[in-house]
């Protein structure tokens, strides 16, 4: 029987193990609470002689940034090489493992920091020794979102140092098998990786990585970074490719399917600066590396296209910056990536590019020696670029790179020719493109060089605009250079200058005719101001000398003078301008005239044209002009025009009544969008006419108004000069004519209406002496005394009314008072007549009576027969 004593001690026991199993439990769920566990479940616990095992374990997580569930079946714990420390059972197996992480879409990708390979091993440590799983089932994020990953594990540690662990996994991808087998091992400040894929047993890439933590004169961590990747025979690309694209490409983004061909190979041996391993550390290594590419067909390169060729190359970099040591490629582009043909011209998205580089023989049969800079350590290459398709592309050059530092790059013979249907930029219209360049150059971290040598030349066959279009274009380049100035590799400065010569075959604009256009002059251009300077000349003989100049603060600035016109020669400007009056033909006389054009950065257009002429003489409509000259200014600012005559005097001007010489000086100015709706203000106005004046006193008129009243004024016309000019059989006289013309113009024409004319006294003669009149007079003795009184009339009064309407009718209400000496001893006699006439009829009738230039005399047949046209009765 137990004691009494027992029972107490045996009691105390139960309660004390409750305690501490209450206490335990209550550990456990605090500690689960704490890492935000929301299930923990197992299922058919067993603990053997070998270890711990576990039927089922099933977990899940959720905090803020993720969601966990892991499922495992299976799971043993073994007993062997236990520890006390984490983490504790150091050999672990499971037969199933599903694994579930599920970010939190809310969270923001976090930038990508700075990378310590050595921090990242650290926690490696904590690994088991042994790690198998035999099933395992991941679902992970990826860049399609979601994706699964599935196979088996086997992972194994050495329990000593150097640390040394070793990874073998198979995963399923599609039908075929991807095989890893790496090993990685830590040794203090250094980390050694190999790693070797497989598929289907297949050997596919081999690499290594190695990094080294060293320790600089300053006592500043640097790291070495060393390493190789080897795929001399990767026929399994395109299942690496499927398994890594759903790792790697967004949803809906697919690449061609990779070749089952490839060679590649590539070592690296890099020293980086002190710091952490981040981007910005990689841009500044310093060491070398060589590649080499056999790609025998097209290989899918995300956002470049497919590649296909060979390539080999050694480079050497010192604190960032790369310098060829060796280059040898024959590579095909196909099938430009659509990132990269959405940037080019349609008529530059080539369906194929071929470049070849190949070493050169350091010979002397360049163009331009060897830079001094570079003499000693240049790699010479030779250049080929050619490309098909929509265009013709050939690039063939001889190329000198610096193979240490600094770095610097020369062109030798270097040859560019392209061709193309057609090339459309915004507006712009290029067809039949042709274009050959023969070049040389230079360039280093300070400064670029660029000469055009003798052939280069570019050629379009047309050139089309929504405001012009021209054929057969040709632009000599002959002697451009290019020198710019660079800091740190940055373009900071740079001059284009040389000679220039531009043609066109024929030059399509709504303001000129069409014909043949041909610049040659010289440029001269940098950052700040661009300068073109030369001579312009057309098919029909117009030439100018031009400077154009463009400055960022003045904007484009353009002085055109042309050359003296002699148009006994020809007209070029009729030849010309569009807008030439069809009824004007200058056929002796000079012009000069000069222009300039500003367009102010922020401004309106400003055009000012000056024009002097000197004898001018031809024939406008149906009249005859000579010795015109004037001085003329054209000014175009703020949507405004003025133009100002400073002076002009046409010596004589001929409708079929002789008018001259006439003078005048005046302005008009109006706006663009109402050009005749301006203010005009004469300052002088005066024509001489029949031995008298005709004057139009200085004034301004509104042009915007509907009806414009010009008051002429007449002064000492001669009868005999008016007698002389007018058609009239038999008729004579003697006599000064003053008088006011009021002439009206509005929408229905020229009209006066209440003028007035006079004789000036004394008076004159009048002389009559006509076969007709007198012979009405037998037959009326009324007529028979007018007649008579009209063969000698001294009369002391003349005066009339004048009316003029828009058809041309002209009436006079003629008053005459005076005497003949022969009848009644020269009693008074006073007549009333009234006189009409259409004064373009009549100044038609003069011409043709008269001598003037067949193309007068057609112009006024043609008027006479559209006048009896008109006045024809019209059939009903």
């Amino acid at each position: 029987m137990i004691s009494r004593r027992a029972w107490l001690r045996l009691a105390g026991l139960v309660v004390l193990l409750s305690v501490l199993a209450g206490a335990s439990a209550i550990s456990w769920q605090h500690f689960l609470q704490s890492q935000q566990i929301s299930r923990f479940d197992w299922q058919g616990l067993r603990i053997s002689f070998d270890g711990i095992h576990l039927r089922t374990l099933s977990i899940q997580q959720q905090s803020d940034s993720a969601a966990l569930s892991l499922d495992a079946k299976g799971l043993t714990l073994k007993w062997q090489d236990f520890s006390t420390a984490a983490p504790f059972w150091q050999h672990i197996e499971l037969g199933t493992l599903n694994l579930d992480w599920k970010p939190s879409a809310k969270d923001e990708p976090a930038p990508s920091p700075a990378i310590d390979f050595l921090e990242m091993v650290a926690p490696l440590a904590l690994a088991p020794q042994s790690l198998k799983i035999e099933q395992l089932t991941a679902q992970l994020p990826c860049a399609q979102g979601h994706c699964t990953l599935q196979g088996d594990l086997q992972l194994n540690k050495t329990s000593h140092q150097p640390l040394v662990m070793t990874l073998l996994s198979n995963l399923q991808s599609q039908d075929q098998v991807l095989t890893i087998d790496g090993q990685l091992q830590h040794a203090d400040d250094a980390i050694d990786l190999q790693l070797a894929l497989q598929v289907d047993g297949q050997p596919q890439v081999g690499a290594n990585l190695g990094v080294h933590k060293l320790t600089d004169n300053s006592g500043q961590s640097t790291h070495q970074l060393t390493g190789a990747i080897a795929a001399p025979n990767l026929s399994q690309a395109s299942a690496l490719q499927h398994w890594l694209s759903q790792w790697a490409l967004p949803a809906g983004v697919e690449l061609p399917e990779a070749p089952s061909a490839a060679a590649l190979s590539a070592n690296w041996d890099l020293e980086l600066p002190a710091g952490p391993i981040n981007l910005e550390q990689l841009q500044q290594a310093s060491g070398n590396i060589a590649a080499t590419a056999n790609l025998p067909e097209p290989w899918p390169m995300p956002g470049v296209g497919q590649v296909q060729g060979e390539l080999s190359l050694a480079l050497n970099a010192q604190a960032g910056q790369w310098l060829a040591k060796q280059i040898q490629a024959d590579l095909r582009l196909q099938h430009l990536a659509e990132s990269l043909r959405s940037q080019l011209p349609a008529a530059l998205q080539n369906d194929e590019f071929h470049l070849s580089v190949q070493p050169a023989k350091a010979a002397d049969d360049v163009s331009s020696p060897v830079q001094e800079q570079l003499r000693g350590r240049n790699l010479p290459l030779q250049l080929s670029l050619n490309s098909s398709g929509a265009s013709t592309l050939q690039l063939q050059a001889r190329l000198d790179l610096a193979n240490t530092l600094p770095w610097a790059v020369q062109l030798h013979n270097a040859t560019f020719k392209a061709s193309s249907k057609a090339l459309q930029l915004t507006d712009w219209k290029a067809q039949g493109i042709d274009a050959q360049l023969a070049f040389n150059g230079y360039a280093d971290a300070q400064q670029l060089k660029l000469n055009l040598d003798k052939s280069s030349r570019l050629q379009l066959a047309q050139l089309s605009h929504p405001e012009f279009s021209a054929t057969d274009l040709s632009a000599a380049l002959a002697g451009l250079s290019l020198n710019a100035t660079l800091n740190n590799s940055a373009l900071s400065d740079w001059q284009l200058s040389g000679p220039i010569a531009l043609s066109a075959k024929s030059l399509q604009q709504s303001a000129l005719k069409p014909q043949s256009w041909d610049f040659k002059g010289k440029l001269q251009a940098d950052a700040q101001q661009q300068t073109l300077i030369g001579s312009l000349n057309n098919g029909a003989g117009l030439q100018a000398q031009l400077d154009a100049q463009n400055t960022v603060q003045k904007g484009i600035q353009l002085n055109a003078k042309f050359a003296e016109i002699f148009f006994r020669a020809g007209n070029p400007l009729k030849s010309t301008l569009n807008g030439w009056p069809a009824l004007l033909d200058l056929n002796n006389g000079r012009l000069n005239a000069s222009a300039d054009l500003h367009l102010a950065p922020g401004s309106s257009t400003a055009l000012s044209l000056n024009l002097a002429s000197q004898g001018l003489s031809g024939i406008y409509n149906r009249t005859e002009l000579s010795g015109l000259s004037a001085d003329v200014q054209l000014r175009l600012a703020n949507q405004r025009l003025q133009a100002e005559v400073k002076r002009l005097r046409l010596t004589e001007a001929n409708p079929g009544v002789p008018l001259g010489p006439i003078d005048l000086r005046g302005r008009y100015s109006a706006t663009l969008n109402a050009l005749d709706k301006g203010q005009l203000s004469l300052q002088q106005a005066t024509a001489q006419v029949l031995g008298g004046q005709v004057t139009l006193p200085a004034k301004q008129w509104d042009l915007k108004q509907s009806d414009l009243l010009f008051a002429l004024t007449i002064n000492g016309l001669k009868l005999e000069n008016l007698f002389a000019a007018y058609p009239a059989e038999g008729l004579s006289g003697s006599g000064l004519i003053d008088g006011s013309i009021p002439l009206r113009v509005n929408a229905a024409g020229l009209s006066v209406d209440q003028g007035r004319i006079s004789a000036r006294q004394p008076g004159g003669r009048l002389q009559f002496n006509n076969d007709k009149i007198k012979a009405m007079g037998r037959s009326n003795p009324a007529m028979q005394l007018v007649a008579q009184s009209l063969e000698d009339f001294h009369y002391t009064t003349l005066s009339s009314g004048v009316s003029y309407d828009p058809d041309g009718q002209l009436l006079l209400a003629l008053r005459l008072e005076g005497r003949n000496p022969a009848i009644e001893k020269g009693r008074p006699i006073n007549f009333n007549i009234n006189l009409e006439e259409n004064i373009p009829t009549l100044l038609a009738s003069i011409q043709l009576s008269d001598k003037v230039s067949d193309i007068v005399q057609q112009r006024v047949q043609q008027y006479i027969l559209k006048r009896k046209q008109q006045a024809a009765p019209k059939d009903n």
